[in-house]
């Protein structure tokens, strides 16, 4: 019984020293940076706000439902509509969101 103790204690101290990590983990950051009068990004996810803005500068055609971006980034739009709205622009695990109002 004693044994039985003094393993589960020590896989609780194991667990508290080494967490798993997780998909929580990643740095999130706010961004206000704006691209132009109408496009501005809000946030940013395993990067940084300005690599978010220079994605955005560099692309060259029409924001769609579904498009997309320079350096191998998808974009969707997650809330209201190709007019105005707020997308989010992926990557494995890098991630941006801005908002477009025409």
């Amino acid at each position: 019984m004693r044994h039985v103790a003094v393993l589960v204690l020590v896989g609780a101290l194991i667990a508290v020293a080494f967490p798993a990590s997780s998909a929580g983990s990643a740095i999130v950051r706010d961004c206000n940076h704006k691209i132009d009068f109408n496009l501005k990004i809000t946030s940013a996810r395993n990067m940084r706000c300005r690599a978010a803005r220079r994605v955005m500068r560099r692309h060259n055609a029409p924001i769609a439902r579904h498009f997309d971006a320079p350096n191998g980034f998808h974009c969707d739009l997650v809330e209201g509509r190709p007019i105005s709205g707020i997308w989010r622009c992926t990557r494995g695990v890098k991630a941006f969101r801005f908002d477009f109002a025409d």
